[in-house]
């Protein structure tokens, strides 16, 4: 056998047996839960849709509903959380997609449950960085800014070269309801806002719309035709996505911007007050979405760096390039830890209406 392949033997034997020493730990309270969930037959998620639910549906969901032999409902769309606030007291979904911000919101409201390290055993391997109390991340998300090299030749290094006059007409930034309420608060911190303090954000970008004639991208495949139509050459976007783009022939690479990028946690979160077998059915879900060698396998396919620990240190040759330093940990994580995701819920209505008249609507 060659070392190339001991290695990967070894690799694969580390993830196993760590896994199995955590399942035989917690074997007594997950086989209850899966005597309760026999009686659940569906698991009903609420997803954005587009290619991230369909990767998620066929590393995760898919394998899941043959092994336990369920159906999975999909419920599909963005900016979901309203109906999960409306269905407080009859919840009608078992999961929904959330990034760290929107579950922390939420979850405080009671309407998420918090993460049991005792009904999710693989949980004690995601990175302390990807754990939330009421989300834990089944891939890392870089995010800054997506620059076409070939339209553009000097370097860009900061979120103030979207003002840059040279790319008039030739930027765009997401929309308010897709991720651009989150990053327009990352770039106000940016620009000495905060939570409670837009003012230096809003201007900055009634600028960016109105001199620089900024356009929206809706979505992630609206960008990406965005970029690969070379209609615009500068704009916030996904490290993965990014180089996606660049696999396909679009010169575009990623920059993290010297004021500190972004990362979102994305899973699906626990929705609360559920029957008692689907909450556990939930659970095994989730569990599943956090697991080594599943995060490497969905890494391959997203190129989205794994959260899981065990993951992270075995990744084969041709994932290397997803392997994340501590400093770029740090610079990803600058922006977004001064967020302050209460009081950014609690003046979500008056921040988008603002967002609509002064910056949109100008």
């Amino acid at each position: 056998m060659s070392n190339a392949a001991k290695k990967c033997v070894s690799r694969r034997g580390f993830i196993r047996a760590g896994a199995a020493l955590g399942a035989a730990a917690l074997a007594g309270p997950m086989a209850a839960g899966t005597a309760r969930a026999a009686a659940a037959r569906d698991l009903r998620i609420i997803m954005p849709g587009g290619s991230w639910k369909e990767w998620v549906d066929q590393y995760f969901a898919q394998p899941f509903a043959r092994s336990h032999k369920i159906e999975i409902i999909w419920k599909l769309g963005l900016a979901q959380e309203p109906l999960v606030m409306a269905q407080r007291n009859r919840p009608q979904w078992d999961l929904i997609h959330s990034s760290q911000a929107r579950a922390s919101q939420l979850g405080d409201m009671g309407l998420y449950r918090k993460l049991d390290p005792a009904r999710l055993p693989n949980l004690a391997h995601i990175h302390e960085n990807f754990r939330y109390e009421y989300l834990a991340g089944k891939c890392h998300t870089p995010y800054g800014l997506c620059v076409n090299t070939g339209k553009i030749k000097r370097p860009v290094d900061s979120w103030t070269d979207l003002w840059d006059p040279e790319f008039q007409g030739r930027i765009a930034f997401p929309a308010w309801g897709w991720i651009g309420d989150e990053v327009f608060h990352a770039v106000n911190v940016a620009f000495g806002g905060d939570a409670a303090n837009i003012d230096p954000g809003i201007e900055k970008f009634k600028e960016l719309f109105g001199k620089n004639k900024c356009r929206v991208a809706n979505n992630v495949e609206h960008t990406r035709q965005l970029l690969d139509a070379q209609e615009i050459w500068l704009c916030p976007f996904f490290d993965a996505r990014t180089a996606q783009a660049r696999a396909a022939g679009t010169p575009v690479e990623f920059v993290i911007p010297k004021e500190g990028g972004m990362s979102w946690i994305w899973n699906t979160a626990l929705v609360a007050n559920r029957p008692q077998p689907s909450m556990d059915l939930a659970e095994q879900f989730v569990d599943t979405t956090l697991a080594a060698e599943a995060q490497i396998e969905f890494a391959r396919k997203t190129g989205y760096p794994p959260t899981n620990v065990q993951a992270m240190e075995n990744l084969p040759p041709d994932l290397e390039k997803l392997r994340l330093s501590q400093d770029e940990l740090a610079l990803l994580r600058r922006l977004q830890g001064k967020a302050d995701y209460v009081t950014m819920f609690a003046r979500r209505d008056q921040y988008a209406e603002r967002w609509n008249k002064e910056v949109l609507g100008a």
